[in-house]
């Protein structure tokens, strides 16, 4: 028994040299949900699901009543970023603008970081240097970059779609690996 909780706390203490969110019926990436902008009075819709190995995202993007935007955000927590250089992330999808986001605050209205990903059908990683995250402002670029202290005190995650064009979309995706 020592021997097992030794050896558990050498896997603790290990630092690890990268982390996946690797999504999947049976890798337990759950608990991810919807954020569309009919919170705020539009009109768009979209649906998730986890296959066997990735998370699927589709829906339709409306216009209509201010609208614009779909998203799937992982729970609310703590994702200390501050020991990796960069994320990637292996998608694949209809050929439309969408973003990783980062939020360090819960409130909607306070700035958060994205950066964009086109992909294609073809599967693809993407990556990304984590000092390179673009600041955001209620959806409008603000023409800074993350600070590096905020690494520390990312909230949530998410895949946002708003590239201000109606119609349908999808995206698969397979992981999200920080390194």
């Amino acid at each position: 028994m020592k021997g097992l909780i030794l050896g558990l706390l050498l896997l603790i203490s290990i630092p690890n040299s990268s982390v996946v969110i690797d999504f999947g019926k049976e890798q337990g990436a759950y608990g991810w949900r919807i954020v569309n902008d009919d919170v705020m009075g539009g009109r768009s819709a979209s649906s998730a699901y986890l296959t066997e190995n990735t998370l699927y995202f589709e829906g339709d993007v409306s216009l209509e009543n201010n609208g614009g935007f779909a998203s799937i955000r992982a729970p609310y927590g703590k994702y200390d970023l501050s020991s990796f250089q960069e994320v990637i992330i292996r998608a694949r999808g209809s050929s439309r603008d969408f973003a990783l986001s980062f939020d360090t605050n819960r409130a909607w209205y306070r700035p958060n970081y994205k950066v964009n990903f086109t992909p294609s059908d073809d599967w693809q990683e993407f990556r990304f240097p984590l000092v390179d995250l673009k600041q955001y402002s209620v959806g409008r670029p603000t023409g800074r970059t993350i600070d590096p202290d905020k690494l520390d005190a990312v909230k949530r995650l998410g895949i946002i779609l708003y590239d201000k064009q109606a119609g349908p979309f999808w995206l698969e995706v397979d992981f999200i690996r920080f390194q």
